[in-house]
């Protein structure tokens, strides 16, 4: 020990040396002892909060799940609107699909009375007019075209695309007559 210390405890056992020392009540020990342990406890908590607030990474971390959690919920949110509006433009693109066929279909049965009788009004006279031996080799053809339309119209397709073909190796046609 120091001999400042010796010298104040010295001081201290002069000033009480008439009387004898008094144990303290063991209700302040425990009470000291209570004090302590809540100091100790305080402390504690109060050490933990600083380490967390230093602990840099942790905060990142916190930050960055705090964050990707509310991405999250927009991307959700997102997600449903956009699946409400595709619904809406779909209902809408139907609707107006079924109006668009209705249309075209009213429109096509129209024209296509209009053609069947334009045809009649021109094809009676023409067809009665034909020989017979004519009439019945018209008559197979058209049967036989009836049963093998898809192969008929195969047939149509690839001659015109080949006369299309041809016509653009060609280049345009020119009129170059010297009039």
């Amino acid at each position: 020990m120091s001999s400042g210390k010796k010298a104040g405890n010295d001081a201290t056992s002069d000033s009480h040396a008439g009387t004898e020392p008094t144990a303290p009540a063991t209700d302040d020990v425990d009470e000291l002892q209570h004090d302590i342990e809540r100091t100790r406890e305080h402390l504690g908590q109060t050490v933990g909060h600083l380490a967390a607030k230093a602990d840099v990474k942790a905060v990142a971390r916190g930050k960055a799940t705090e964050l990707s959690e509310r991405v999250k919920g927009k991307t959700g949110q997102l997600r449903v609107r956009a699946a409400a509006r595709a619904e809406d433009a779909r209902s809408q693109l139907a609707g107006k699909t079924a109006v668009a066929r209705h249309r075209a279909q009213s429109a096509s049965e129209g024209r296509m009375t209009q053609v069947r009788d334009q045809v009649a009004a021109i094809g009676t006279p023409v067809w009665e007019a034909t020989p017979e031996q004519v009439r019945n080799v018209v008559a197979k053809g058209a049967a036989g075209a009836r049963r093998r339309r898809a192969p008929l119209a195969i047939g149509v397709g690839v001659l015109v695309l080949g006369l299309l073909i041809i016509r653009s190796w060609r280049g345009p046609m020119i009129n170059c007559r010297d009039d």
